[in-house]
């Protein structure tokens, strides 16, 4: 009875904070652009000079950027074997993109390749050549363009094992990134002039970051998940949300951690305020969750939603911010003032992926087929 009992409050409080959060109208967005169907869109940023893409075809990866009507002004490619995930603007417009490539080979070596014996092929088949073995790509990279689409450095980290970068984040005193390495997530700073600094392995394999922001002074803050144990801070969930504040010579100073009793729980968005999206999933429920935090990493406030996705979340320059989720393919997005009360909501189709606001460009959401856009 008593579980009975828990399950229907929960239930109903689930159902008052969705109705407390929802506006009287709800706006459509208007589509800003289709996205080609052989280009996968690994992620976007946006400037004074408009949107920036970036992602991988079969080919290669490439980054481009976009006019206001979203007619393609520039494209750039990367033709050698790499992959992008990531990327950042620095405070003069440059883009800085980060992926994964194969190790450079010693330009001196060659390889000798021994020929085939020839085979009996009585039937007469048509037997193609072996395609070639794609190298293992094990060098954490860096890639900088200028505004205009030029090539303005390449930086590599050479590791002993593959490595796929999640997320990047810069400003003046240099560079953070997180990645992904079968044995443990990865953390690495670099300065503005591509100097890599000491990695750090963050866990083993049960924790992922997704997200990192940069700091001031040269320290970061790290987003994710966890069942690890982190300065003695233990899982409260099946899997917990988690949160690193690393100082800028590579210590863990500060564990938080986000969960209850069999959940899982995510952080896998924030904006350099410290609002954070994620999501909570339960037996029962799974919902999107955003809460602020202050700079001490304590949450001032928190909102949870029914979702499917987590949810992913923008700041906005009145001082409120924008999330954004998918329910069973109705994606919404809130803009929500500085203490989380909903201003105004709008629909899309599909689950968002990235969210952007530009003070004189409006806000621009992108799922995997189509990017939206509100001048609001």
């Amino acid at each position: 009875m008593k579980r009975k009992l828990i399950a229907l409050f929960s239930a109903l409080t689930i159902i008052s904070i969705s109705a407390s959060f929802a506006a009287p109208t709800i706006k459509p967005l208007t589509t800003f652009k289709i996205l080609p169907i052989d280009q996968d869109i690994a992620g976007s940023i946006i400037g004074e000079s408009g949107l920036v893409l970036f992602g991988n075809t079969p080919t290669g990866a490439y980054v481009s950027a976009l006019n206001k009507d979203g007619t393609q002004k520039w494209l750039s490619t990367i033709t050698e074997s790499a992959i992008v995930t990531a990327g950042a603007l620095d405070a003069t417009g440059n883009i800085w993109l980060a992926g994964a490539s194969a190790v450079l080979p010693n330009p001196t070596e060659t390889s000798v390749i021994s020929p085939s014996p020839i085979a009996l092929n009585p039937d007469g088949a048509n037997i193609g050549e072996e395609s070639q073995i794609r190298p293992n790509l094990n060098s954490l990279t860096l890639w900088k363009f200028n505004s205009l689409g030029a090539s303005e450095g390449r930086y590599q980290l050479n590791l002993s094992a593959p490595v796929l970068p999640t997320s990047i984040s810069l400003n003046k005193t240099g560079i953070s990134i997180v990645a992904w390495q079968q044995a443990g997530s990865l953390f690495v700073s670099c300065n503005l002039a591509g100097n890599f600094s000491k990695s750090l392995t963050i866990g083993k394999t049960t924790t992922k970051l997704d997200v990192v922001v940069r700091d001031n002074d040269g320290g970061s803050i790290l987003l994710g998940s966890s069942t690890e144990l982190f300065l003695a801070t233990k899982a409260i969930g099946t899997r917990d949300g988690l949160i690193l504040k690393i100082s800028n010579n590579n210590i863990i100073l500060k564990s938080v951690r986000s969960g209850e009793k069999g959940t899982e729980r995510n952080w896998s968005s924030s904006t350099s305020s410290l609002l954070f999206g994620g999501f909570l999933k339960s037996k029962d429920s799974s919902l999107a969750t955003i809460t602020k935090f202050t700079n001490t990493l304590k949450p001032s406030w928190t909102t949870r939603l029914k979702a499917t996705s987590g949810a992913i979340v923008a700041s906005a320059n009145t001082g409120g911010f924008y999330a954004a989720f998918e329910n069973s393919g109705k994606g919404t997005l809130l803009a929500l003032d500085k203490t989380g009360k909903v201003q105004a909501t709008y629909s899309f189709s599909g689950k968002p992926i990235s969210l952007h606001f530009h003070k004189n460009l409006g806000l621009y959401l992108f799922t995997s087929e189509q990017i939206y856009r509100s001048s609001s």
